[in-house]
């Protein structure tokens, strides 16, 4: 929503409202109205971590949540999440963080009991027939709702979270410490949650750029790959915060969010200038880094020692930090690359299923180049990039229109990536190559543009071994030269795009003694 509040005390200042504030979160939405004309849909995004039931101690406050029956801490999460539910947009999503632990020789389970407390907000409703007084019970497989003592089914409650999507933490580091009879537990559970199927969901402002963490064969096969990057998988390895990393360890808190993982949530979830709660504040790196990527945080804490750490070192260590996901220029790299290696890899392809038809003889120069033209305004762009792509050969190129026509049509029927496969604009032409640097080329490009050109030879698609002029590739074609990029098999790329990256398949063949081109494989990715 962004701003479309109003503030019932216009002289409240806007740091002010958003800010930590010492209140119990279960009268959250009694607190919010003391700000709001109307808390109906104010929030876009809550995330937070309850207590860890009894295991932590978090200061002084008597009758704070946790130091309880642990029915009575479901129940207490319930009423908290109902009045998020109540506060919180359409579009908003709910994300909670939280472990299992042991008690008592056994596995206690707070993810998925949270889960089922959530997904029946109105869990304890009478049963619509007035004649009867059973109470309504939610079937945990399928969702539907069932009185106990009449039968009747329901739908899903409309009015309760909905459980889209969960996660697995990775925290790399034990934190609460666990008891004897358990293995040493390094992760979490995040859920996220939504009021409505349209909630908002940035899916390309969390995507990872880092080619390294790609896979060995994204080069070979870019069009697997999307141009801004790869999402994530439903593991997070984020280190948990060490203690002074923000400041003194004095009051410090005993399991504060990392960075990373906050800034991946909120970025996901939400756009600049709306509202992130965050219940559970602590010592308050949600919002911190809410803040800090200009959201408008607020946040409940009953621990007045936490909220002074917030405002004395956590807040101003977050914000004099720099994003730590998003490198706009990395990402325009990647794009540039995927679709690069695309185009290239298409020509490639088309190519290996012109030579694989009988009427074209490479040492007959029946095909003697291929020519990759691409606009680069349309590399990401919103539209698909638009390639010219130029078969060059012999006068015979002048009757295999067909041959191309069924060459592109094979690509499609084998299901091994068309145009649209690749999501590029491609035009096929062919062309005499004498006519093309004699008539042709003037009459459809101005050879001016095509400088610098690049050379990739042997059917390799991710390395230029040439850089050279339009007139240089004219005058080497003419004098034969050409013929040192020409293989038994392959006819050299020319391309206006140039990229040199390493291939991380190639090292692995080498080392198995395997040489592959454009090959394939089963495994996916």
């Amino acid at each position: 929503m962004g701003g479309g509040y109003l503030l019932r005390t216009m002289g409240e200042t806007l740091d002010s409202v958003f800010d930590i504030h010492q209140a119990d979160a279960r009268n959250l939405k009694s607190e919010l109205e003391k700000w709001f004309e109307s808390t109906d849909g104010v929030v876009d995004a809550i995330i937070t971590s309850p207590p860890y039931a009894d295991m932590q101690d978090y200061g002084d406050q008597e009758g704070q949540i946790g130091e309880q029956l642990y029915e009575d801490f479901l129940e207490d999460l319930r009423t908290i999440f109902k009045q998020c539910y109540d506060v919180a947009s359409d579009e908003s999503t709910l994300w909670i963080v939280t472990d299992t632990f042991r008690r008592n020789n056994r596995i206690v389970r707070p993810p998925f009991d949270i889960a089922d407390e959530l997904e029946n907000l109105e869990k304890h409703r009478l049963c619509p027939d007035q004649d009867c007084n059973g109470r309504l019970q939610r079937d945990r497989g399928t969702g539907i709702l069932h009185c106990d003592i009449c039968g009747e089914e329901l739908n899903p409650l409309d009015e309760s979270w909905q459980l889209k999507d969960h996660l697995i933490w990775n925290k790399q580091r034990t934190r609460p410490w666990r008891k004897k009879g358990q293995l040493r537990n390094i992760y979490e559970h995040i859920s996220m949650y939504a009021k409505t199927d349209d909630y908002k969901y940035n899916a390309d402002s969390i995507r990872i750029q880092d080619t390294d963490q790609f896979g060995r064969w994204w080069v070979n096969y870019p069009e697997r790959y999307h141009p801004k990057g790869k999402l994530p998988e439903n593991i997070w390895e984020f280190p948990i915060p060490k203690q002074g990393e923000w400041g003194p360890k004095l009051n410090y808190h005993p399991s504060p969010f990392p960075e990373p993982l906050v800034e991946r949530i909120i970025k996901l979830a939400t756009d600049p200038g709306d509202i992130v709660l965050d219940p559970f504040a602590g010592v308050g790196s949600t919002l911190a880094v809410a803040e800090r990527l200009d959201r408008r945080p607020i946040g409940f804490e009953l621990n007045e020692e936490f909220i002074e750490y917030y405002h004395r070192h956590v807040l101003p260590a977050v914000k004099s930090e720099q994003q730590t996901l998003v490198d706009e220029e990395s990402g325009q790299n990647l794009e540039y690359l995927i679709w690069t290696l695309r185009i290239h890899k298409y020509a490639l392809r088309l190519q290996r299923e012109l030579i694989g038809n009988e009427e074209i003889d490479i040492k007959e120069q029946d095909l003697n180049s291929v020519l990759a033209v691409t606009d680069p305004e349309t590399i990401g762009a919103e539209t698909k990039p638009q390639t010219q792509l130029y078969y060059l050969g012999s006068d015979k190129v002048r009757d295999l229109n067909d041959i191309f026509d069924q060459a592109a049509d094979n690509l499609i029927s084998d299901n091994r990536g068309s145009g649209d496969y690749y999501e590029v604009d491609f035009q096929l032409n062919a062309y005499p190559i004498d006519d093309w640097f004699e008539e042709a080329v003037s009459k459809i490009l101005d050879p001016s543009s095509l400088n610098p050109l690049y050379v990739y030879p042997d059917g390799v698609h991710h390395w230029y071994q040439a850089e050279i002029t339009f007139n240089q590739w004219k005058s080497m074609v003419a004098d034969s030269e050409w013929k040192r990029y020409q293989s038994t098999h392959w006819v050299p790329l020319v391309s206006n795009l140039s990229i040199q990256v390493e291939n991380p398949q190639q090292e692995v063949d080498e080392m198995d003694g395997k040489q592959t081109v454009l090959g394939s494989f089963d495994e996916t990715n």
